[in-house]
C-alpha cells in the first residue's frame, strides 16, 4: 500500500504542475503522461529482472548464503511486482481487479515460501527426509522456480505474470488508439519536411505543443541522435511486407530518454531507451508483435521473452558503449533501405 501511495503521489505532482499552465491541447499532455507511466512500468519490470539475475548468479553455489538474503529476495520481488502492477492499473484500469487478484496470489505464494522454509520447518524436514543439502540454497532454488520456472498455468510464475501484464498494457495502448493518436498529432504537431516522424519534447510539448516541427538534432535527445546516426535521413521503415507503403512514427524525447512507436493499425513496435552514460540507468527495451521479424532488427545481447502477442526484448546491465552501439545498429536496421 505504501508503494502505491508513493507512486500515486508522484504522478499527482506531475499532473498538478501541468494543470497550472494553460494547455493548447490536453490530448498531447495525456499522451506524454502515458509515456511517463509506461516508463515507470518498465523500470519496475527491470527491477524484477535484476532480482532474478542476481538469484540465478547466487544459486550457482559460489556464494555463502544466509537466510536473510533469500527472504530479502522474496520481499523485494513482491514489492517490485506490486509497483509494476500499480503502474499497469493506471494505464489499463479496466484490468485492475484481475491484475490485483493475480498479484495477491503471488503475495500468498511468497508467504508460503518463507513459512514452509522457516528454520524450524527446515530442521523438521531434514530430520524426516535425511536431506543434507544447504537449506538456504534449497529455499533459493524454490524461489527461482516461483520467479521464472516452468509455469503450471498462465501467470503462475512472476515473470510469466509480468509478460502477461505487458501484453495487456501494450494491447490497450495500440488497439484502436494509433489512428486517434496520429490524428491528434497531425492537428497539433508538424513533422519535419521529408520526415515520417512526429517528434515531441516530453516536457515542453506536454505543456504547449510546438507550432514548428522539432529537429532530431535541435531537441538534443542522445538516444534519438544515436538511432538516426546511420539511418536513411529521418525516416524509418514501415515494418510491413508492402515496401511501397509509408508509415508514421512518433518519438517522445528528452535529453537522455526516448520513447518511439509506429502508428500503424497492422503492426505494433515500441522502443524505449535511456542513454545517460550512467551504466546502471542505461537500457533499451523493444516490443515487436508477431508480424515483425526481430532478427532483422536486434543486434546480439538482448534478453528476450516470447508472448502470444509478440516479443519483449531488453538490453540492460551492460556498458553504455554497448547500449549506444546497439541503438546505432537498430536505427540502421530500421532504415527503409535495409529492412
Amino acid at each position: 500500500m505504501h508503494c502505491r501511495a508513493v507512486y500515486g503521489e508522484m504522478i499527482m505532482r506531475i499532473l498538478e504542475k501541468f494543470k497550472k499552465i494553460t494547455h493548447k491541447e490536453p490530448g498531447i499532455r495525456d499522451f506524454c503522461i502515458q509515456t511517463i507511466r509506461f516508463r515507470k512500468l518498465l523500470e519496475n519490470a527491470r527491477g524484477l529482472l535484476a532480482l532474478l539475475a542476481d538469484g540465478n548468479e547466487k544459486v550457482l553455489g559460489e556464494y555463502i548464503l544466509d537466510r536473510h538474503y533469500v527472504t530479502s529476495l522474496i520481499d523485494s520481488s513482491v514489492e517490485r511486482l506490486g509497483m509494476m502492477i500499480y503502474d499497469a492499473c493506471v494505464l489499463v484500469p479496466e484490468f485492475g481487479e484481475t491484475l490485483y487478484t493475480q498479484y495477491d496470489r503471488h503475495k500468498r505464494r511468497a508467504g508460503e515460501l518463507i513459512s514452509q522454509n522457516s528454520p524450524s520447518a527446515t530442521k523438521d524436514m531434514e530430520a524426516n527426509t535425511n536431506i543434507s543439502s544447504d537449506p538456504e540454497y534449497r529455499l533459493l532454488s524454490d524461489v527461482l522456480t516461483w520467479l521464472n520456472g516452468e509455469p503450471s498455468d498462465p501467470g503462475s510464475t512472476v515473470i510469466d505474470f509480468m509478460k502477461q501484464t505487458f501484453v495487456r498494457v501494450l494491447k490497450h495502448i495500440d488497439t484502436g488508439n494509433n489512428s486517434t493518436i496520429e490524428l491528434l498529432l497531425s492537428n497539433n504537431v508538424s513533422k519535419a519536411p521529408g520526415s515520417n516522424m512526429f517528434l515531441l519534447d516530453l516536457w515542453e510539448d506536454a505543456v504547449v505543443p510546438s507550432v514548428k516541427p522539432h529537429s532530431p538534432y535541435a531537441i538534443n535527445c542522445i538516444p534519438l541522435k544515436l538511432l538516426l546516426m546511420d539511418a536513411d535521413g529521418d525516416n524509418l521503415s514501415p515494418l510491413l511486407d508492402d515496401k511501397n507503403k509509408t508509415a508514421t512514427w512518433v518519438a517522445t524525447a528528452s535529453e537522455y530518454q526516448l520513447s518511439l512507436k509506429i502508428l500503424e493499425p497492422d503492426c505494433s513496435f515500441h522502443l524505449e531507451a535511456t542513454v545517460s552514460r550512467h551504466e546502471p540507468s542505461d537500457f533499451i527495451f523493444i516490443f515487436a508483435d508477431t508480424t515483425i521479424n526481430t532478427e532483422n532488427i536486434l543486434p546480439q545481447g538482448f534478453h528476450t521473452e516470447i508472448t502470444n502477442y509478440g516479443q519483449l526484448a531488453w538490453k540492460l546491465d551492460t556498458a553504455s558503449k554497448d547500449i549506444e552501439d546497439s541503438l546505432i545498429s537498430i536505427g540502421r536496421n530500421l532504415s527503409p533501405k535495409t529492412v
